[in-house]
């Protein structure tokens, strides 16, 4: 009895799944049949059809003359131990201004003309090495790039000069740059009286003047290690003079590159575009006065 059941429900099985193979190949086969009608339909009225394409055609190309010209660049930009999304959300405020294409508020923040903020047709933040550098890494500073897309190719310069002043004049990055100039400036100061008492003590050794019994606080004195301490201390002291000579909140790696040719609008993506709208309409009138069509509505 067991046995009989099993044969049952293997059967059910088989009879499942060959009726969702019927249905399957019914919806392919109903499928090809339109495709079929549609290309025949479309076959039919030809000239029709070829109208409304060379209308999409003409209407993409129409466009393309129409729109104005723009030029796209970029920049490369970090930040002086300054995390990167403590900028995104500037650039982002920014960029909405440029959606909405408020360019007076666009001048006041960039301190450039009005005439010039109308220039801008859109601006993106890309953090270079968001998907490269580990979370657990000990650096805190990556590039970033903003992509800049302009009317006035003439404009990239500005533009630079701009932006980068633009977050000069933020006032938390401009108090965490004022931060590590007072912390470099003390550790600068206190390594210059450093090096200049060992400086004394290389003399006193070097040139002793009356008696001297080669101790210093009940320590014999190695010329040697006075040297290499010396010489170590000059070295920071170097380092950390070159750090403050070029200590900004914010430093270009690369800038702008000027464009002699427009980035767009592209001639192929309009006219593509314009055919392949003008076709499916082309397409959607035949079908519409196809008379087979007609003979089937109820």
């Amino acid at each position: 009895m067991q046995r009989l059941k099993e044969q049952g429900n293997q059967y059910d099985d088989e009879i499942d799944l060959r009726l969702v193979i019927n249905k399957i190949g019914n919806g392919f086969s109903k499928l090809f049949r339109k495709v079929g009608y549609v290309v025949k339909v479309a076959r039919d009225n030809m000239l029709l059809v070829f109208l409304f394409l060379a209308l999409g055609l003409g209407a993409g190309y129409g466009l393309y003359h129409t729109t104005k010209p723009f030029y796209t660049s970029s920049m490369t930009l970090m930040l002086a131990n300054i995390r990167n999304e403590f900028i995104e959300d500037e650039f982002n405020k920014l960029s909405d201004m440029i959606v909405e294409r408020n360019s007076e508020a666009i001048a006041r923040r960039l301190n450039i003309s009005p005439a010039a903020a109308r220039q801008i047709m859109e601006m993106n933040f890309h953090d270079i090495e968001l998907d490269r550098i580990q979370q657990d890494s000990v650096m805190t500073t990556f590039p970033f790039r903003i992509e800049l897309a302009l009317y006035d190719r003439q404009l990239f310069d500005t533009m630079e000069v701009a932006l980068v002043r633009y977050l000069g004049n933020n006032k938390f990055f401009a108090n965490q740059k004022k931060i590590k100039q007072q912390e470099v400036e003390n550790m600068i100061s206190k390594l210059k009286r450093e090096v200049a008492s060992i400086d004394s003590m290389k003399t006193s050794v070097s040139e002793p003047r009356g008696p001297v019994n080669g101790f210093v606080y009940g320590q014999p004195i190695d010329p040697t290690n006075l040297y290499k301490e010396s010489i170590s201390m000059y070295k920071e002291l170097v380092r950390l003079e070159a750090d403050r000579e070029r200590m900004s909140s914010v430093q270009v790696v690369s800038g702008f590159v000027p464009r002699l040719r427009p980035t767009g609008p592209s001639l192929k993506k309009y006219m593509g575009i314009g055919g392949l709208i003008g076709l499916i309409v082309g397409i959607t009138v035949a079908l519409n006065l196809d008379p087979r069509r007609r003979r089937t509505q109820p």
